[in-house]
């Protein structure tokens, strides 16, 4: 007689072939994807690491890690967000900030916005927001960005009218170094129905508060302390 064939150790998951738990009995099948959907906390880093990849490129970054030589032009030229859905570099954006397939529907238009205005800006300089650039520096000119337009922009709910102001902005700002990750986390959120108020009142506070801000403090610092950055 042959002997019997001992049971399944007690406690013990069942497992498919290949030594893989069964997923039906609270095991895993494989290994455990990575979270869509959500953005990392260094979100102004990831922003950053994708301009500085537009041509001619940044950070001394070599020709093959650059993106083709049309993508910035093509983001210039877009007439809005969903023209460039089809671009590689508009997706590259989106996987760097770690969004995913879950999602992609509310994700995706503001990425391309950002996408759009973040290829108008010329050069980058951490902590010195756009707001605080087009305000009226203190004892200085008018105000780059009038306060009309100002309000126009603040009151841009639209994923093509916040591209034509933002751009505008971006614009008026000329050859002055901006926030580029900075800029990126201010569009991502503007059109975030739970974070929009947060971002729209921190670009009003900024660009009023250039007049008042200490002579070489960065600007933007001043609503550090009222707006923590996310």
């Amino acid at each position: 007689m042959g002997q019997a064939r001992p049971g399944p150790v007690q406690g013990a998951r069942p497992r498919r072939p290949g030594g893989r738990e069964d997923p039906q009995e609270g095991g895993m099948s494989g290994p455990v994807p990575p979270e869509t959907g959500t953005v990392p906390r260094d979100r102004r880093a990831l922003a950053r690491r994708w301009w500085q990849r537009l041509p001619p490129g940044r950070a001394g970054l070599p020709e093959p890690l650059l993106f083709d030589r049309g993508s910035r032009a093509r983001l210039r030229r877009a007439h809005g967000p969903v023209d460039i859905l089809d671009e590689p570099v508009v997706f590259a954006l989106h996987r760097e900030l770690g969004f995913g397939p879950q999602g992609a529907d509310r994700t995706l238009i503001p990425v391309a916005v950002a996408a759009c205005v973040l290829a108008r800006i010329r050069t980058d300089a951490p902590g010195r927001g756009l707001a605080s650039v087009l305000g009226r520096a203190k004892d200085g000119p008018q105000a780059l960005l009038s306060p009309l337009r100002l309000k126009r922009l603040l009151t841009a709910r639209d994923p093509d009218d916040l591209l034509r102001q933002m751009r505008r902005a971006v614009d008026l700002a000329g050859d002055r170094p901006v926030d580029v990750g900075g800029l990126a986390v201010t569009l991502l959120d503007w059109l975030d129905p739970d974070a929009g108020d947060r971002a729209r009142s921190r670009f009003a506070y900024d660009y009023y508060a250039a007049e008042y801000a200490t002579p070489g403090r960065p600007a933007g610092a001043a609503s550090e302390a009222v707006f923590p950055a996310v």
